[in-house]
């Protein structure tokens, strides 16, 4: 019953790829883990969620940990979260919840799922699995509001909790329905004193890079969590947007193989036989794109997590190994290869505790550290008057409308849905209105005019 309310409400992770949390709570495991370490510099709504909604969170986190049967139901955060873990654990006592927290240190990426089940059990994923493999179902704190409102409301997920941070007049946190434009999310931020600006849609390593001319194109979908406004700086259109080109010919003219970018990487230093360096040694190696093939070293690639430490902390030479990984995994998923793990002994590296990333040095290094000190305590409510919902947000098939142009509908009805055999999750109504067009990518949805 509570997984079918679950994929009803149209619930996925509320950040990242987007997987559908039915989906991964059908599960049977031993630990049940919840991340709740806001991975991503300068994004605050976990942040709020916990201090705002801890009880309603726990009761669901109670509920899931009874689903999937789990034997040790885990909060993850990091220590230095005085009043979010104030504020779970008080909700913790309330209702007599049998669930720990496990306080983590302040270093990035604390949020990557893969990281966090080895912080909490000591276990590594083994190379191209998942959590599951070990034992373990991760979940996200705000994910858990979701199944909250599915579980005890009803309420299918029609908005999104984000940030909007940068270079804007105010910065906040704001709750809009899904498909609301990003230009409405600045104005409710006060709009920005810049007339050129690039954003990122997430957060400073792992979000999707952006400037003015495409800022209105943007629209709020159910993975969205940030939107960060910024000067217009070099430094971050190389780390985000250099051409493929550039990145492979820098590469094979100027690593000096010093292997920093291996001995920083998160996955490595749990276990995980990645190897930035042997990757970018390869190119220089081998001809591109047509020599990327069934080769074990290319393989490696897949194992990426897309963090980022690799080009913005390990290269001194300023190369992007992330951007080749992904370069490279794309290659090999086009021809169908995949990782096969050969079941060799994972060995987590003795100095693992001593390689891990501050988030300062992050801020600093991308010139971010003026807006870390912004304080977000409260959270604008805005409805918007149309939406734009994107048909694909989440990982899996695309939905198919199940509305056509002139049809009247309320917030929270089906508007879009896909086979039970798909992999997905349905598509609500953000707002009560009239559907203006449906396309292939898009269902344009404007509230009616009180005449």
């Amino acid at each position: 019953m509570l997984l079918e309310k679950i994929h009803n409400s149209g619930i996925v992770g509320a950040g990242g790829a987007g997987f559908p949390t039915a989906k991964k709570l059908n599960a049977q495991a031993e630990y049940f883990i919840i991340n709740a370490a806001e991975c991503e510099p300068l994004l605050k709504t976990d942040h709020y969620v916990m201090k705002n909604h801890a009880k309603k969170c726990i009761e669901a986190i109670t509920s899931v940990g009874e689903l999937v049967q789990a034997e040790n139901v885990v909060i993850a955060t990091k220590g230095h979260y005085h009043e979010e873990i104030a504020a779970l654990e008080a909700a913790i006592s309330e209702l007599n919840a049998n669930i720990t927290i496990f306080k983590m240190g302040n270093f990035y990426p604390a949020g990557d799922e893969q990281v966090i089940v080895y912080e909490v059990t000591g276990r590594t994923v083994p190379p191209g699995g998942i959590p599951l493999q070990v034992g373990c179902v991760v979940s996200n704190i705000t994910t858990m509001l979701n199944v909250y409102e599915a579980m005890i409301l009803d309420k299918p997920l029609t908005h999104k909790l984000l940030t909007i941070t940068g270079e804007v007049n105010e910065p906040k946190l704001i709750s809009v329905p899904i498909g609301t434009s990003f230009t409405k999310c600045l104005e409710l931020a006060g709009g920005t004193p810049l007339t050129q600006f690039i954003f990122l849609n997430g957060g400073p390593m792992m979000g999707k890079i952006g400037n003015h001319n495409n800022f209105d194109d943007q629209v709020v979908t159910k993975t969205t969590s940030g939107i960060i406004v910024l000067e217009e700086k070099e430094y971050l259109y190389s780390l985000h947007e250099r051409q493929i080109s550039q990145i492979i010919n820098q590469a094979k003219s100027s690593c000096i193989q010093c292997t920093l970018c291996t001995d920083l990487c998160p996955r490595y230093q749990i276990g995980i036989p990645l190897h930035p360096h042997q990757v970018m040694r390869h190119l220089s190696l081998t001809d591109v794109p047509d020599d990327i093939d069934d080769d074990p070293v290319w393989k490696q690639a897949i194992l990426c997590c897309e963090c980022g430490i690799c080009e913005v902390i390990a290269c001194p030479m300023s190369l992007s190994p992330r951007q080749v990984n992904i370069y490279v995994k794309n290659r090999l998923a086009e021809k169908g290869i995949r990782y096969k793990y050969n079941g060799e002994e994972l060995v987590p590296k003795p100095m693992r505790e001593y390689a891990k990333t501050p988030p300062k040095n992050i801020l600093l290094k991308m010139g971010l550290e003026k807006y870390v000190n912004y304080k977000f305590d409260e959270m604008m409510e805005y409805e918007s008057e149309e939406v734009f919902i994107p048909l694909k947000m989440h990982i899996g098939a695309p939905c198919q409308p199940i509305v056509e142009k002139g049809q009247k509908v309320m917030s929270g009805d089906v508007i879009a849905t896909l086979s039970d055999e798909q992999l997905g999750a349905p598509i609500h109504a953000s707002i009560t209105g009239t559907v203006q067009s449906v396309g292939e990518q898009l269902i344009h949805i404007k509230k009616d005019v009180a005449v």
